[in-house]
């Protein structure tokens, strides 16, 4: 089998499947800068190659080298294998790697970032003058795969993206819209047949804690466990779990009629997260938002396929006055139809509630349809939600139209479901495409209309928004917007725009926003611009700022800061200034490899306002 050396010309390549057309994404005609792929395997590892022509070799981007970082805007190859061949994007696993060698792994059902946990695998690159070469050896066994003694067959696809032109181009295309029955098959596989063992993992961690000048200290211990019951199931579980010493994302403050969805980046609840998703803001809303469940002294989950098509994720957690249960289970029958179904409970003192949700999803060509029918019992609660809608996605237009209703008494305290008494209907529409030459590169413009009632009959909402956005060869990108209509009985009124500069840059990027009108019969306005740069090489800055002028003035200011040392070593923190309060905290992290972690702290980096304590956290591989 092949070494990873970057030398194509190995005996063991002639032996591989071999491909040399790949796609313009966009235009679906073969890439102006094309691509070589090969693929090879044994009982013990998948090898993949791809040689990346470039007709400008030396405007060649790659600039990050930490493990899992993004790498959208770097150059980057990607192999993608469907494993089970459901044809189910949710189902793919892809492993990315840039010109440095820099490696970014996503495996179905997602996971946290722990090297003993996810699996690691190997890769290197290299630069030869007319592109570079990439090569990548992937374990069998970080790959969850059925058990069989015939051959099988997966599937299977490569991909690319060159920076300089902001083009991807792949092996199979899946067209515009985006069909994963058109990905390639890979026939004939036979990979190891394991006779599995379950096995467990451990990740103790210890959290001495001390506060600054003469006040008191503590230890905190605790535990999260790792176990596989089956080669296609995983359980993660968790004792004492520390989350405050994990960087949150920061609420926005910006107006919003139904509250802002806030990303959750604990780890418990990011391994195997992406099994549990059901809904979405432009639906119902989240009807699981592991946000709301902020009390944890115990949790489990199981994630994964207990059999193909099915695909499983449970969770509970448990806290003094607190315990949530949550079970989502998909089915795939076929790649144009899934049916999911989400059930939780809630316990708590004088908030009981159990929440039962069927979504089904079917697609018939540039067509679609799905729904979601929802209903809740408990203290406060039994009222009943659903939605409906249709959709078509051709080349250069998406359009949906979607009728929703919930009852006055639907309540989802494990959810973010921003309203409730009302049913109406919601449209959107947008039309979008990438120019190849010119001096634009892309541009998109969509159009959003609410039409909303109270059960009652009274009006709730009647809303409609134009957005208008451009992005230039040369990176830079404009957009304008505007939004108006009457919500309840009072009238909004909004325009407004922005500005930015290296917009695939994350290294050197400005931009501003701007608006202002009215909102809720008020007078409004807003601003704030954003900022990245890389000095130094290695010191990275970001600056997001957002002032408010809406009964009085509210304000935010974000400032990030890292200093990489090495991929697995760095110096960082963030000030987060929010209406004359402030928060700081400072971080050294040596972690992201496999065997202990180690974090020092000052401050606390999810705080109101800066605490005076030192954290020292190590985090073992048992």
């Amino acid at each position: 089998m092949p070494k990873l050396d970057g030398n194509l010309n190995q005996a063991a390549w002639k032996f591989a499947a071999k491909e040399n057309v790949f796609y313009d994404v966009s235009t679906e005609k073969p890439a102006a800068d094309q691509t070589e792929s090969l693929l090879l395997f044994d009982s013990k590892y998948i090898y993949v190659a791809f040689y990346c022509h470039d007709a400008h070799p030396e405007k060649i981007i790659a600039r990050e080298t930490v493990r899992d970082a993004s790498l959208k805007n770097d150059d980057n190859v990607t192999f993608i294998i469907d494993p089970f061949y459901s044809r189910n994007a949710d189902d793919f696993d892809s492993f990315t790697i840039n010109p440095l060698g820099t490696k970014n792994t996503h495996i179905a059902g997602g996971a946290a970032g722990k090297l003993e946990w996810q699996g690691d695998w190997s890769a290197s690159a290299q630069r030869v003058s007319d592109g570079w070469i990439a090569e990548m050896k992937i374990p069998w066994n970080i790959i969850s795969y059925p058990s069989k003694t015939t051959q099988t067959t997966m599937g299977v696809n490569f991909q690319r993206f060159l920076a300089r032109t902001k083009v991807t181009s792949i092996w199979s295309v899946l067209g515009y819209d985006q069909l994963p029955e058109r990905e390639g098959r890979w026939f004939g596989v036979q990979p190891p047949l394991r006779a599995w063992k379950p096995k467990i993992s451990f990740l103790p961690y210890l959290l001495p804690t001390g506060i600054l000048q003469g006040g008191t200290s503590s230890v905190r211990i605790g535990l999260d466990a790792r176990y596989q019951p089956t080669s296609t199931l995983t359980g993660v579980a968790t004792i004492n779990p520390d989350f405050g010493s994990v960087e949150g994302a920061v609420e926005s403050i910006a107006f919003a009629r139904g509250g802002h969805f806030v990303p959750d980046k604990r780890p418990f609840f990011v391994e195997g997260g992406e099994t549990m998703i059901m809904g979405h803001d432009y639906q119902l809303g989240a009807l699981f938002d592991s946000q709301q469940i902020q009390h944890v002294d115990a949790g489990i989950k199981l994630f994964g396929k207990p059999s193909n098509p099915i695909t499983l994720g449970a969770l509970a957690t448990f806290a003094p006055q607190e315990s949530n249960l949550v079970t989502h289970i998909r089915d795939q029958f076929n790649p144009s139809a899934q049916a999911s179904l989400l059930v939780m409970q809630h316990i708590a003192p004088g908030a009981d509630n159990t929440l039962a949700a069927f979504s089904p999803s079917y697609q018939f060509g540039k067509w679609s349809a799905d729904g979601t029918a929802v209903q809740t019992l408990g203290q406060n609660a039994g009222g009943m939600a659903w939605t409906g809608a249709l959709n078509l996605n051709d080349k250069n237009l998406f359009a949906t139209l979607r009728y929703r209703r919930a009852g006055a008494s639907f309540t989802d305290p494990l959810g973010f479901v921003p309203f409730n008494d009302y049913k109406g209907w919601e449209g959107y529409m947008e039309y979008g495409a990438d120019w190849r030459h010119g001096t634009f590169r892309r541009f998109d413009l969509s159009f959003f209309p609410t039409w909303d009632w109270h059960l009652s009959g009274a009006r709730f909402r009647r809303e409609a928004g134009i957005d208008f956005a451009m992005i230039t060869r040369t990176d830079y990108s404009f957009e304008m917007n505007v939004t108006g209509g009457t919500f309840d009985n009072t009238t909004d009124f909004v325009y407004g725009g922005s500005f930015g500069i290296g917009v695939s840059n994350p290294y050197h990027q400005w931009n501003f926003n701007f608006s202002t009108g009215e909102q809720a019969s008020l007078p409004y306005t807003s601003f704030g611009p954003a900022l990245k740069v890389r000095l130094f090489h290695n010191f990275d800055v970001s600056l997001d700022s957002f002032v408010q002028v809406y009964q009085g003035v509210t304000q935010q200011h974000i400032l990030s800061f890292n200093y990489e040392i090495s991929p697995y070593r760095s110096w960082g923190g963030r000030m987060v200034a929010q209406n004359g309060r402030i928060n700081l905290y400072l971080s050294y992290r040596n972690a992201g490899h496999g065997g202990a972690d180690t974090y020092f702290l000052i401050g606390d980096p999810n705080g109101t306002s800066f605490s005076r304590q030192i954290a020292v956290k190590w985090v073992f591989a048992i």
